[in-house]
């Protein structure tokens, strides 16, 4: 049985957080379960901001895609661009972080107005971003098919040292790249805010579920390389995180998650699995 040798990879710096990467370990493709586990899901990001009066139709639509597919539409939230920014009362609060905004302006989405959004971050570059009335098209496509790699997650909070433990696990079906990373968000579900809606008289709604909400990427933005040769059909791979949960922020950690996405880094961008787990208190 082959087993895949990981390489030695610096402790990393998430904003305003301490992360530490190492230990990896090894383990083998019967650790992570059958062939039944390469199910595709889908990351459907809905760029969005309190101030944009026609993002709430749709978040409507991203969450009953969600409902269409239960488990196989991991939904994230990312308020960034100018409908973001806080201004007079009531929109003084700030969901922006500096994750949202590096993906923001990479993939350039608030550039093109919002509500707009991705499915898997596939067409980049020039036809990644969709308006939400093709979401649901997107998504029935990506989800076709088996997934070229299966993802699970756990993560654990110690809350008597803010101390978030998060393993990940990746199993290939197919060889993967050089260009496999694994990148993990941070989300925070439902957080009640104001939020513009046009559809409404008045419009300014003071108690908006804001949904999945991206509040920090554990690695930054893109995360990090799997493996530099790429990983071997068949092959699996183990590894552990720690994050310190920022308990200076208001982020309630019964309403958070993680998001955990295998991507084409530097290549096609595009998401070839995701996950989501929310947070287990300990």
């Amino acid at each position: 049985m082959r087993t895949v040798l990981l390489p030695l990879v610096a402790a990393l710096l998430a904003t305003g957080c301490d992360v530490i990467s190492p230990p990896y370990t090894e383990e083998s493709p019967a650790d992570t379960g059958t062939a039944g586990a390469f199910v595709q899901k889908v990351l459907l990001e809905d760029y969005t901001g309190f101030r944009c009066g026609n993002c709430p139709e749709a978040h409507e639509r991203a969450q009953e895609l969600q409902a269409r597919y239960p488990g196989r539409v991991i939904l994230m939230s990312v308020h960034a661009g100018f409908f973001a920014r806080p201004a007079a009362p009531p929109y003084t609060y700030d969901f922006r972080n500096p994750v949202a905004t590096e993906l923001d302006e990479f993939f350039g989405i608030s550039r093109a107005g919002n509500p707009n959004g991705m499915v898997n971050r596939r067409g980049y570059p020039g036809n990644h971003i969709l308006a939400p009335t093709a979401w649901a098209g997107a998504v029935a496509e990506a989800l076709q098919g088996n997934a070229p790699v299966a993802l699970s997650l756990e993560a654990r909070l110690d809350t008597s040292r803010w101390e978030l433990t998060i393993t990940a696990r990746v199993r290939y079906r197919e060889r993967g790249t050089p260009n496999d990373y694994l990148a993990l968000y941070v989300v925070e579900d439902s957080i009640v805010q104001y939020q513009l809606d046009y559809r409404r008289t008045p419009p300014d709604i003071p108690n908006y579920l804001h949904r999945f909400v991206l509040r920090d990427g554990v690695m930054g933005a893109w995360g990090e390389q799997l493996h530099p040769e790429g990983v071997a059909a068949g092959d699996s791979l183990s590894r552990t995180y720690r994050y310190r949960f920022p308990r200076e922020k208001d982020w309630r950690p019964q309403h958070c998650g993680i998001i955990g996405i295998v991507h084409r880094y530097g290549t096609t961008y595009e998401v070839v699995q995701a996950e989501y787990v929310p947070f287990v208190l300990q």
